[in-house]
C-alpha cells in the first residue's frame, strides 16, 4: 500500500476536528518525507486542514462553519508525543477545571520538562512552562493540586473558603493512596506551597507525615496568602497569614 493510500485511510477513520500528527500514521523513519508530501498535497486539495506545523485535522462544514479541533483536543495533542504524556495543563485553565474560578483562560498553560516559551497553535496561544520537578504521568494529579496551591493568590475572583474546601477534597483523594509521592513532589515547590499543603494535610489528620514539610520551612518566614483562621484554623501554626 502506498503512503498516500495509508494517509487517506487514516484520515477517513478520523472524526471531524480530530487532530492528527505524524505519529498517528505509523510510518517508518525513511518514509517521513513521503508522509509530509502526502499531507501537504491533501491539504492543498482541501481533504485536511493544517492547524500548525505537523498537526492536521479533517474539516467538516456545518451551519456554524467548519468543525475545528476543540481546545481539549489541542491540549491532549500537545501534551503527548508518540503515545506518551509529556506535559499537563496548569494555570487558569486548571483552576477553571477544578472549580476554583469561573473565568475562562485566553491562553493554554502547559507544564512540561522543556524550557519556557510561547507558541501559537492555530488561534490558540500556548504558554509552555518548565515544571519544577521531573515528573511521571502518574504524578500529574498531584502536580496539578500543587500548582493550584502555588497559584492560590492568582486565582481570579477567589472565594478563599470555597477554594480551600475544594482543594481539601482533591488532596484527600490523593493522600489516601500516594502520600509519600505527594510529599516528595511538594519539596520541589516554593515554601508557601509547602506550608499551605502542610496545613491542609494536618487538617486531614496527617500530623506525623507533614513533619518533612515543616522541617523544610524557615521558622522565621511568614506566608502572606490572605487566609484567615476562620478558613484555615491551623494556618498560624504554619506561619500563614
Amino acid at each position: 500500500m502506498s503512503i498516500m493510500q495509508q494517509v487517506r485511510d487514516r484520515i477517513e477513520q478520523a472524526q471531524p476536528g480530530q487532530l492528527l500528527t505524524y505519529a498517528d500514521f505509523q510510518v517508518n523513519g525513511n518514509q517521513l518525507e513521503a508522509l509530509a508530501a502526502a499531507l501537504s498535497r491533501l491539504t492543498k486539495q482541501g481533504e485536511i486542514n493544517r492547524l500548525a506545523k505537523g498537526r492536521y485535522y479533517k474539516p467538516k462544514e456545518t451551519v456554524f462553519g467548519k468543525v475545528k479541533p476543540s481546545e481539549k483536543e489541542i491540549i491532549k495533542s500537545l501534551s503527548t508525543s508518540k503515545g506518551k504524556v509529556k506535559g499537563y495543563e496548569s494555570g487558569l485553565g486548571l483552576y477553571n477545571q477544578m472549580g476554583l474560578t469561573t473565568q475562562v483562560p485566553q491562553e493554554v498553560t502547559l507544564m512540561t520538562r522543556r524550557q519556557r516559551r510561547v507558541a501559537n497553535v492555530g488561534k490558540t496561544k500556548v504558554r509552555y512552562v518548565q515544571s519544577p520537578t521531573n515528573f511521571k504521568e502518574s504524578d500529574i494529579d498531584k502536580l496539578q493540586v500543587l500548582d493550584a496551591l502555588r497559584g492560590f493568590k492568582k486565582i481570579p475572583d477567589r472565594d478563599s473558603e470555597k477554594v480551600i474546601l475544594i482543594l481539601l477534597e482533591h488532596i484527600k483523594r490523593i493522600a489516601k493512596r500516594d502520600m509519600d509521592r505527594l510529599l516528595e513532589l511538594a519539596l520541589a515547590y516554593n515554601p508557601a506551597t509547602r506550608a499551605l499543603l502542610g496545613a491542609l494535610l494536618e487538617q486531614l489528620g496527617y500530623r506525623q507525615e507533614v513533619d518533612k514539610l515543616r522541617e523544610s520551612l524557615n521558622p522565621l518566614t511568614k506566608y502572606k496568602l490572605g487566609i484567615g483562621t476562620s478558613i484555615l484554623p491551623n494556618g498560624k501554626d504554619w506561619d500563614i497569614i
